[in-house]
């Protein structure tokens, strides 16, 4: 797909976007202080993808696959970003039909409290299972389908298993991206858009080891990941403590994206109040694979002074948030014999195992809470009194109630997860976009050019998300931010 002169303007008709006469700056124009030089060379392809995630990942290989040439360019000096140290768990609904994906769209409003996405929920609903066969043609390996209780969410993960598949996954497409003529440029920084005399956005400016270099196309994808590192802006949309949190997540994903996109008029959605962000409460030895998501729903959390604090059976990111409020902001997960052998937690505990992490085990509960450091005789009441609350799969009369997955604590040998400690993993608030991924202007007016998709991107998620609904929702966004750029 070769460009024409049309569509390459020259350098003197290129204009940098800058925060330049702008009414007033937000928090994020504040970065664009100083004017860029002129590049010291330049680049050309059809669709230039900024950042190698999930999203830019799949825009790239849906635009190659379209016949477009492309250039991926990623700050870091490999692929991946945030997603690489995921799980690699997908959602998708419990079946294909359409009572199937309407109840997994449902689900995901209910969680977000009906201020998430919607129509970025029915596109994840729509597409997520083809795009998931998508990957598997083009060599990707996924494990089969399981559950994820108590949500009506299905989850493939990527092979050859949790924490382990993705960078297999991003190996598998740079070398599907790179077969159909992709390239990637590694350790470049996107600092601004371009924007040519019709206000169209025809490419970045970029900083590298060789200068500043415009890489220039017909259009723009921005998949650059959210703000999770990125203390300012924490602080100034979310709360002002909330750059005190550990980073889970890749340390690069400092709101770039957002900031360039502002800067060329981009509204942003879902930015504000910590119900902008995910926490999770994880291993502090180790933040990203220390994540016991799987076994939440199904044990007790317990914090330092003995007591339940949470519904475990809402799920990690609702049990992650609560931690954070918990004296010194610490909790400790207790499961009995007969828990451990769900599947489930099953998996998470082998997991803590492999890497080494901390899995406490004693025969009684006065035992094991003195092994941790709780207080032995609360920690045991509190057991009692949740297990004589339990009856028929919940704990209505507990303190807090358990809505589902509820069980008794009887069976030893008993074991503990402890400490796990609020981080941040992602953030839910991006540019705001339309459901072909074209970026917007606050008042709704499309960005000619510019698309942008991923975790910085659609302010999808509100307050709560399901496990495997961001990587699902890259894929689905990325796809289709990479076939609109095309088209």
């Amino acid at each position: 797909m070769a460009d024409s002169a049309s569509h390459n303007p020259d350098r003197r008709g290129l204009l940098s976007v800058m925060g330049v006469g702008l009414g007033g700056m937000t928090a994020l124009g504040a970065a664009q202080a100083a004017t860029l030089p002129a590049p010291q060379g330049q680049q050309r392809a059809d669709v230039i993808v900024i950042g190698g995630g999930m999203a830019g990942c799949a825009a790239a290989l849906e635009a190659t696959e379209r016949g477009a040439s492309v250039i991926v360019l990623d700050k870091a000096e490999r692929l991946g970003g945030n997603s690489i140290l995921a799980a690699g768990i997908f959602a998708l609904p419990m079946g294909d039909s359409p009572a199937a994906r309407q109840e997994f769209a449902r689900e995901y409003e209910r969680i977000g409290q009906g201020r998430g996405n919607a129509e970025i929920f029915t596109l994840m609903a729509n597409h997520v299972r083809e795009n998931i066969a998508w990957l598997e043609r083009n060599g990707v390996a996924f494990e089969p389908e399981g559950e994820s209780a108590p949500f009506r969410v299905a989850v493939r993960t990527a092979g050859p298993g949790a924490w382990r598949g993705m960078p297999v996954l991003f190996q598998t497409m740079r070398q599907r991206i790179e077969a159909r003529g992709g390239r990637f440029v590694l350790g470049v920084k996107a600092r601004e858009l371009v924007m040519d005399n019709r206000g169209h956005v025809v490419g970045v400016r970029a900083a590298g080891p060789e200068g500043l270099v415009d890489y220039l196309g017909r259009t723009v994808v921005i998949a650059t990941g959210g703000y999770a590192a990125n203390t300012a802006m924490l602080e100034a949309f979310a709360d002002p403590n909330a750059g005190a949190l550990m980073v889970r997540g890749y340390r690069g994903a400092t709101g770039d994206g957002h900031r360039m996109a502002e800067a060329a008029g981009a509204g942003l959605r879902g930015m504000g109040g910590m119900m902008a962000l995910h926490i999770a409460a994880v291993d502090p030895e180790s933040t990203a694979a220390g994540q016991p998501a799987s076994a939440i729903p199904h044990a007790i959390s317990i914090n330092r002074t003995g007591e339940r604090f949470v519904d475990e059976s809402r799920g990690y990111v609702a049990h992650g948030k609560a931690v954070l409020t918990q004296p010194e902001g610490r909790a400790t997960l207790v499961f009995d014999q007969r828990i451990a052998e769900i599947a489930a937690v099953a998996g998470v505990v082998g997991n803590f195992r492999r890497l080494g992490l901390d899995v406490h085990q004693a025969d009684t509960i006065e035992a094991l809470a003195a092994k941790v450091g709780l207080p032995p005789e609360a920690t045991a009441r509190t057991v009692a009194a949740f297990n004589a609350a339990v009856q028929d799969g919940a704990a209505p009369g507990a303190a807090p109630p358990k809505r589902t997955l509820a069980r008794k604590l009887e069976q030893a040998p008993f074991f503990a997860l402890h400490p796990l400690v609020p981080g941040i993993t992602l953030t839910f608030g991006g540019v705001m976009t339309d459901p072909s991924a074209r970026v917007l202007e606050a008042d709704g007016r499309v960005i000619p050019g510019l698309f942008a998709a991923g975790e910085g991107a659609g302010g999808a998620f509100f307050e709560d998300y399901i496990g495997g609904g961001a990587l699902a929702m890259c894929l689905v966004m990325g796809r289709i931010a990479g076939r609109n750029a095309v088209a």
